[in-house]
């Protein structure tokens, strides 16, 4: 999980995603101010401009007023900006994610995460191709959290998977991005969530 420090400028945006992508991009140009995938998949840290592009992308211009958000996106070449559009993020209150979100969705969620403490009371399975599908218990392959709408820690909440072993968030406003997926239960009882979210980036509110 990776944070991500949202652009304060105009500028600064600019300069960071309209970079000429990697060395091996021959047709991306830095500061022609066309920004074209090689570029936004370079700022993302990843190698193609995919779902976690266009995340890294959508919370890194969002600490930018609305006209300036609109200025970059503009900027996008015609194709990229048209693969944006259909792959754009949705950005969901913890409380409506169950409603709301879909699997295999990009999602920016934000919220006040608790760490689950007691392995029992949540009894969710991922799967994993290795390489036939099986079923894990998610606690075996990440930190469970689930995060609520505001201080209070008022339900409903939704639930949150980030890397195994990394440092422990401290329960602050903060906003992730990442991927939904379904969660399974060997049965109905007790099941709370239906979905959780394979959180790939973070960014501090408070």
């Amino acid at each position: 999980m990776r944070e991500i420090k949202p652009y304060q400028t105009l500028l600064g945006a600019q300069r960071a995603l309209d970079n000429g992508g990697r060395f091996y991009n021959v047709l991306a140009r830095s500061g022609d101010d066309i920004l074209e995938p090689p570029e936004l998949a370079r700022a993302a840290g990843v190698y193609s401009s995919d779902a976690k592009a266009f995340l890294h992308f959508e919370m890194g211009i969002m600490g930018l007023p609305h006209e300036e958000r609109e200025e970059i996106v503009s900027r996008l070449s015609p194709n990229l900006h048209d693969k944006y559009l259909a792959q754009k993020p949705s950005i969901l209150s913890p409380s409506v994610v169950e409603s709301q979100g879909h699997t295999g969705e990009a999602t920016i969620v934000s919220g006040y995460p608790v760490f689950v403490e007691d392995k029992s009371q949540f009894t969710g399975f991922i799967i994993l191709v290795v390489p036939v599908i099986v079923l894990v218990p998610i606690f075996d392959q990440f930190d469970v959290y689930e995060v609520f709408d505001g201080p209070d820690l008022k339900q409903p909440r939704t639930v949150i998977a980030t890397t195994r072993g990394t440092k422990r968030l401290d329960g602050s406003c903060l906003r992730f991005g990442g991927l939904l997926k379904e969660l399974y239960f060997e049965d109905h009882t007790g099941k709370d969530h239906g979905l959780f979210l394979e959180t790939l980036y973070y960014t501090r509110l408070e």
